[in-house]
């Protein structure tokens, strides 16, 4: 199973370089101070709860999503053993 992560956070490039630095030293945190890429996956802000809710996709090599899961609030997040067993099956 060859997996690669793309963290990546509709904010500035400097308060990526902070997350980055602090949370994921081992792999980059990609920006996008234009919040394209989460108005093109649908991705919900929710002012009362912080801002924009948690997304997390699962695309194969041939740009299929495989899996996609949003989150109710900033700590909704899907168990590890649900996202490895998607990895598994692609």
């Amino acid at each position: 199973m060859e997996t690669v992560l793309y963290p990546i956070l509709a904010d500035s490039e400097n308060n990526a370089k902070k997350l980055e630095q602090k949370y994921a030293r081992k792999y980059p945190i990609f920006y996008d101070p234009t919040k394209k890429v989460p108005k093109m996956l649908n991705q919900e802000v929710k002012l009362l709860k912080l801002g924009r809710m948690p997304g997390l996709l699962i695309i194969d090599k041939e740009g299929i999503i495989q899996y996609a899961y949003y989150g109710d609030s900033m700590s909704d997040i899907p168990e590890n053993e649900i996202l490895f067993e998607v990895l598994k099956k692609i």
